[in-house]
């Protein structure tokens, strides 16, 4: 079952009213540090751990390599907050990512705001660039059984043959961030909403409602039809198997919709809330110049570096303001966010799909999927359809593809997922600023999910169909997996480790304890064998025949015992020499084990030639079977 975390979550959203425009752009206010004590961080710490969906704290940990949280997820300090708001500014939105909070406020109090000693800077919230998403007549379409209207903009991304191979994108959780969803389509019956937030009015309503103008909602629900929309043999989206948690961030009705602070907000909460990838067709322009857009210096951009580090797989629009060069929007322009242009149903990349390059000389947009002409739900129907332009439903059709793919291999990461995507395209080896590295092809990124067999379930395919799985037939054995001492190549690097073999072939390998796997006399179990001093059943103990002893001296002399010839519990042989006084030694051979025998005369002395002819002796090889005698 999805672990999705409580609607309460931080999510940096700040208790408001309702209020008119303000005269003058919001602004940002962001401050230097969080006044946070090193006594006080591990506790703050721990409640941010405990705040995250724990699906979301297990991303970030597989894609980060630490605990998951650090000082950039704690709220900004309350002191400062209280501070602004005290000049008589109204605070909109509060960002932990940032550590900033936006403000309306006019001349005199960004003056008093910017004297404050731990202000670092003002800048102006960002202006949206609403991506266009007009409808255009059309005739009736060519449809097919299984995915109606949407055949041809599906197949132009080989997403049936993806289907056709069981993908819906189950299990998959997408933060979907729009201007508004209203899901009375019955596309969207079977649709799985966990969780949905209007960071407009500041409630849980996504559709339109009172305060919002009319068709607030409109570009969210068309763009969401693509993602998971299901109408049977009328229409598809690419990924109807989805679960999806829905944000509304973007204003239709104001003159000026400075909404970027609006955005990032929605982004910190989808990202907490357990989201697995994110898809919006919003980009913010205002104030922002061609200079600005190097991945690093437009808020939206930072905020969604944040993500992408978090391990939050980001698709998004990269504009309608083509075909001049350099004219993408921000979050685009971030190096690791899925940029999209957009083509017609032929594959022609439309005039309006804006182009590249970044400021700093990247390549924009990553890849390409239809955005003209592309069929999509009626908004204010139940059951009808209408076609629609724009890089906004290139974004969720490639998302959708996305969401197919993290189900066949949910171990991407952003990363992966841009590299794995790109090498797919159409024109992986000459990627431009007019499209990047191509169409899509879902098809060709599912790779052996598709065209190869998992028998055992273990996540690798077959050899024998193109995969790394020397053993289809056996989940412990495929890459990566640990060693067992069964003498088989476990990790299927075509080599068994050495301790693994059963080179006298007793049915013991080294690793399970063989002690001499050149003599199948002796290994573990084995009987013992009265009188030959090697350790056959390989316990590391000495038979009783072979324990050492100590000799008394033959002239009354004393031994190492100090008494009557007694044996010595140091494990020698206590021999006198000639003289009647000394200790001897037996030569230095051990006293036990396969490589010697401690033994003792009978009548406890022990002669001197006897000792010298022993320490004369060429010492035994461990795997000798003589016995010393």
């Amino acid at each position: 079952m999805l672990q999705i975390a409580a609607l309460v979550i931080a999510t940096g959203l700040v208790a408001r009213a309702p209020s008119s425009p303000a005269v003058e752009p919001p602004m940002w206010v962001f401050f230097a540090g969080k006044q946070v004590s090193a006594t006080e961080l591990e506790a703050a710490l721990s409640r941010q751990e405990r705040e995250l969906a724990p699906r979301a704290l297990r991303r970030r940990m597989r894609v980060r390599g630490d605990r998951g949280v650090d000082v950039r997820d704690l709220p900004p300090a309350d002191a400062y907050v209280q501070s602004v708001a005290a000049t008589g500014a109204r605070v909109r939105m509060s960002s932990r990512w940032l550590n900033a909070v936006s403000v309306e406020a006019d001349a005199v109090q960004r003056s008093a705001i910017a004297g404050l000693p731990f202000v670092t800077r003002l800048q102006p919230v960002a202006r949206t660039r609403r991506n266009d998403h007009r409808s255009t007549l059309a005739d009736e379409a060519r449809t097919t059984a299984a995915f109606g209207v949407a055949e041809v903009q599906l197949e132009i991304l080989n997403v049936p043959a993806m289907r056709a191979c069981g993908l819906t994108g189950a299990g998959v959780v997408v933060g979907v961030q729009d201007s508004g969803f209203s899901l009375g389509h019955q596309a969207f019956a079977g649709l799985n909403v966990l969780a949905a937030r209007d960071f407009v009015q500041g409630d849980d309503v996504v559709a339109d409602e009172p305060g919002d103008d009319v068709g607030q909602d409109r570009h969210g629900t068309v763009v969401l039809s693509l993602l998971a929309g299901d109408d049977g043999e009328s229409f598809s989206g690419v990924a109807p198997g989805v679960s999806v948690l829905l944000t509304k961030t973007e204003r239709i009705g104001e003159e000026m919709p400075y909404e970027e602070d609006l955005y990032v907000a929605g982004l910190e909460w989808l990202e907490g809330m357990g989201a697995d990838m994110f898809t919006a067709s919003l980009g913010y322009h205002e104030w922002y110049t061609w200079e600005h857009y190097d991945g690093e210096t437009a808020v939206v951009s930072q905020a969604a570096a944040v993500a992408l580090a978090n391990g939050l797989i980001m698709f998004t629009a990269n504009g309608n303001y083509g075909p001049e060069p350099g004219t993408l929007i921000a979050p685009a322009d971030v190096d690791g966010v899925i940029a999209l242009g957009a083509t017609n149903l032929d594959g022609v990349i439309a005039d309006f799909s804006s182009r590249g390059p970044t400021f700093d000389g990247r390549i924009k947009p990553d890849l390409l999927a239809p955005g003209k002409d592309v069929w999509v739900v009626r908004p204010g129907t139940v059951d009808e359809y209408q076609q629609a332009n724009g890089t906004s439903l290139a974004t969720p059709l490639a998302a959708g593809v996305g969401a197919l793919l993290l189900e066949a291999y949910p171990d991407l990461t952003p990363a992966k997922m841009l590299a794995l995507l790109r090498a797919t395209a159409s024109h992986p080896d000459a990627p431009d600023n007019e499209g990047g590295w191509g169409m899509i092809d879902g098809l060709a990124a599912a790779g052996l999910y598709c065209t190869c067999t998992d028998g055992d379930g273990d996540g690798h395919f077959a050899v024998a169909c193109g995969g790394d799985d020397c053993d289809d037939g056996d989940a412990t054995r495929h890459p990566g997996a640990a060693e067992v001492c069964d003498g088989r190549d476990n990790d299927c690097d075509d080599a068994v480790p050495a301790d693994e073999a059963d080179g006298d072939g007793d049915g013991v390998r080294l690793c399970a304890g063989d002690c001499d796997d050149a003599d199948p006399a002796r290994r573990p179990g084995a009987a013992e064998v009265a009188g030959d001093c090697i350790d056959n059943d390989c316990d590391g103990e000495a038979e009783p025949a072979c324990a050492p002893t100590t000799g008394a001296s033959g002239t009354g002399g004393d031994s190492e015992s100090g008494e009557g010839g007694e044996p010595s519990p140091t494990g020698t042989t206590g021999a006198t020499d000639p003289d009647g006084g000394g200790e001897a030694s037996d030569g230095g051979a051990p006293a036990t084990g396969d490589a010697g025998c401690g033994c003792a005369t009978n009548d406890g002395t022990t002669s001197a030639w006897l000792l010298l002819a022993l320490a004369a002796l060429p010492r035994r090889r461990k795997t000798s079977r003589a016995a010393a005698r």
